[in-house]
């Protein structure tokens, strides 16, 4: 794990029109739909997107729907993601266009896999990350800069539909400068990449989009106290489009597929990140309830103890308790496990538990999805 008091420090953020993040919103809309009809319902799914075609296979067990009427649901849902990441009028593929083929499983749950949902399905290690840094909500500051920055950046496109696509990515690299309260930040590079109409030169795009970010900047600085975030930033460290024209991006530029942007989703790529994607899979699954449980223990242990907080859970098949539960705060010296006696009761990492106490029946995956998974202080893992 890299020295967070050292060095430089990158994140990236992709758009809700990005093609993973398409792939990502399809997967977590089927999810929370079949959470809806019943929570105990076993969900299993991954999307591909290219162009105008949409793939979504593997399994949907315990919806209300026969097959057939499922089938047409998920077809819906695929649609409505489309639409709402800004594609249609102006921007293609139009949701109405699309080529959507569902190789999915639907079927009943059931009762005999009813009966041991409350058991891993699967084997895991998950990793719990949050650093002293209530400001950024506990996480690395780039990462939680990166995701501000990148939805920012939505919202101003999103009023420049003519001129600006949904694609667009983010990637702030910064170094860090000094520790404790005399910590300050040095802009390296801000690379933006925004896909945008033909026609629009460099020289426009830098005049719209420049002066929005520094004040955007401003803003964060004076938010979140990390200094330099603003002063230091200037033209010269702003890499707009190093590719050339972005005008074909979204899916109509290059493919995607749902669960890739695990980095993202969790701690950014200075942090480990132990298992599988928490995109496309129901609250009872291991890959979900363990990435969640063990962000809030390394959360309330960074808060008990104003260090760096680190927690490992892992889990065999057929296990309703995590086999392996770590814990360490990172002290001068290095880092230092915890006692067993300074951890919850084994019983707290249960699967059922954990749904349970964290509500996880009810939340609203796709945007917990698009907006960053450990982003919020007010869901239910973050509190």
């Amino acid at each position: 794990m890299m020295n967070p008091e050292t060095g430089l420090h990158f994140a990236e953020y992709v758009s809700s029109g990005h093609p993973d993040r398409l792939a990502d919103a399809v997967a977590e809309k089927i999810v929370a739909w079949a959470v809806r009809q019943n929570q105990r319902a076993l969900v299993g799914v991954e999307v591909a997107v290219h162009d105008d075609e949409v793939f979504v296979d593997g399994r949907v067990a315990g919806v209300l729907l026969n097959a057939e009427c499922a089938t047409k649901e998920i077809d819906s849902l695929v649609r409505l993601v489309y639409k709402e990441a800004g594609y249609g009028e102006h921007w293609g593929p139009k949701p109405e266009d699309l080529q959507v083929c569902i190789s999915t499983c639907i079927e009943e749950l059931s009762e005999d896999e009813d009966d041991i949902r409350s058991l891993s399905d699967d084997q895991n290690i998950v990793l719990g990350f949050a650093e002293d840094s209530p400001e950024t909500n506990y996480l690395p500051p780039v990462h939680w800069l990166s995701n501000r920055l990148g939805r920012s950046l939505e919202a101003w496109r999103s009023r420049r539909v003519r001129d600006f696509g949904p694609d667009l990515k983010v990637l702030p690299i910064l170094r860090r400068i000094g520790n404790g309260s005399s910590t300050s930040w040095d802009w390296e590079r801000l690379t933006v990449s925004l896909q945008h109409r033909k026609g629009i030169d460099y020289e426009l795009q830098y005049r719209q989009l420049f002066p929005f970010l520094a004040d955007t900047l401003n803003g964060f600085e004076k938010q979140s106290g990390l200094t330099g975030l603003s002063s230091t930033f200037g033209i010269d460290k702003f890499y707009l489009n190093g590719a050339g024209d972005f005008c074909q991006g979204g899916p109509q530029g290059d493919n995607g597929l749902s669960g890739k942007k695990l980095v993202v989703d969790h701690y950014g790529p200075t942090i480990p990140i132990g298992g599988g994607a928490l995109c496309g899979k129901d609250p009872h699954k291991i890959d979900r309830v363990g990435p969640l449980r063990a962000r809030q223990l390394a959360k309330r242990l960074c808060k008990m103890h104003g260090e760096l907080a680190r927690v490992r859970l892992g889990w065999s098949p057929g296990e309703a308790e995590p086999f392996l539960v770590e814990a360490h705060l990172r002290h001068v010296a290095g880092w230092k496990e915890l006692a067993v006696n300074q951890l919850p009761p084994r019983d707290w990492f249960g699967i059922d538990v954990i749904y349970k106490d964290l509500d996880l029946g009810i939340v609203d995956w796709p945007k917990v999805a698009l907006s960053g998974y450990f982003q919020s202080p007010d869901l239910p893992w973050e509190r």
